[in-house]
């Protein structure tokens, strides 16, 4: 019996230490070590096997569930941004301005297969989508043309008649990362290949919109088959290529988020709606630094865990809607439309006094 307690009591070192590395990330940037940013990714499951101890150290009536206990208590913060329970709010007396905005990476239209051809009934059921959901404000990202439809078209009868996107077809359809808006918009600036900040005015209130994708991972056929097999305890070589794609993109991203973004949320004066893929989980050190700037909108009125990666395993929240002071949300939705490897994320938002 010792030494089946002594072989638990390794293993339960062994959960501990990798929940507390995970939560370093926030605060260890991934140019400084890569380490905490991949622990990062298994907060949940850390945090899940870490109870699972505690109950079994309870369930033998041993003291080192405290263990357990003092480490989740440690981290219990982290918890809500990846859970909420949150209800709608109604909107403040004296009737300031409401906008909605839609936040969606629409995986070129290819649904959720990681390679495919853009599909015209795919984009006719994003048009009805669209229809249905009634959004002021689209925040679209991975946009590309099809050859059935005319996406400025259609959505200019819907009433956005007010559009940009980081690329232009010949035709002038926006492309890559784009904004759509029913409101007129008074200053765009493409910020670069996958980000853009545009001006709108809602009922004569200035609201700034910085639509962004971040550097995705470019996983291959062959990273998403060395996950699967890690998944399932089948460790090789192949996996460390993966990983070192993984650290890889996350430096990127701290690039990306030191030389472009931050100037844009610390920097605003008006109210200011950052949305968009960032290709982030909740624990990482990208979104510590939109935490000390912005409010995260799934955790003012979010509800559940809020997954918007649909592309089979892991499944993340990585598609966010962030805001300054100058804004409150009344309502946050993650409609489980089946259009593309993301889910699309909706927001109602007040225009503060």
């Amino acid at each position: 019996m010792k030494i089946v307690r002594a072989i638990l009591l390794v293993i339960n070192l062994l959960l501990i230490a990798g929940l507390l590395l995970s939560s370093l990330a926030g605060g260890v940037a991934p140019s400084t070590s890569v380490l905490p940013s991949l622990a990062a990714f298994g907060f949940l499951p850390l945090l899940a096997a870490n109870a699972l101890m505690v109950v079994l150290w309870a369930f033998m009536r041993r003291w080192e569930a405290l263990l357990g206990v003092a480490a989740i208590a440690l981290r219990w913060g982290m918890v809500a941004c990846y859970l909420q329970v949150s209800l709608p709010r109604s909107q403040a007396e004296g009737q300031q301005p409401v906008f909605t905005l839609m936040s969606y990476n629409v995986h070129c239209f290819q649904g959720q297969e990681r390679h495919g051809r853009s599909t015209d009934s795919l984009a006719r059921a994003f048009l009805e989508l669209v229809r249905g959901e009634a959004p002021d404000v689209l925040c679209l990202q991975e946009v590309m043309p099809v050859s059935g439809v005319n996406m400025a078209d259609s959505l200019a009868l819907m009433g956005f008649n007010h559009y940009y996107g980081t690329g232009t077809t010949r035709g002038g359809q926006p492309t890559g990362t784009a904004v759509y808006s029913r409101y007129p918009i008074t200053y765009v600036s493409r910020i670069d290949n996958e980000k853009l900040l545009a001006d709108l005015l809602v009922d004569d209130r200035r609201v700034r919109v910085c639509c962004i994708h971040m550097t995705s991972y470019k996983f291959s056929d062959d990273d998403h088959a060395e996950i699967e097999r890690a998944r399932h305890g089948e460790v090789d070589q192949g996996l460390r290529a993966t990983v070192g794609k993984v650290g890889s993109t996350l430096a990127d991203h701290e690039r990306e988020w030191d030389e472009r973004l931050r100037p844009v949320a610390t920097e605003c004066s008006i109210p200011l709606v950052m949305a968009g893929d960032l290709n982030e989980i909740p624990s990482s050190w990208l979104y510590r630094q939109i935490m000390r700037s912005l409010r995260d909108s799934f955790r003012e009125r979010g509800m559940g865990l809020g997954v918007t990666y649909a592309g089979g395993f892991p499944q993340f929240r990585i598609d966010m809607v962030f805001h300054n002071d100058g804004l409150r949300v009344l309502e946050y939705r993650r409609p489980r439309a089946q259009l593309s490897d993301h889910y699309p994320v909706i927001t109602k938002m007040e225009i503060a006094q």
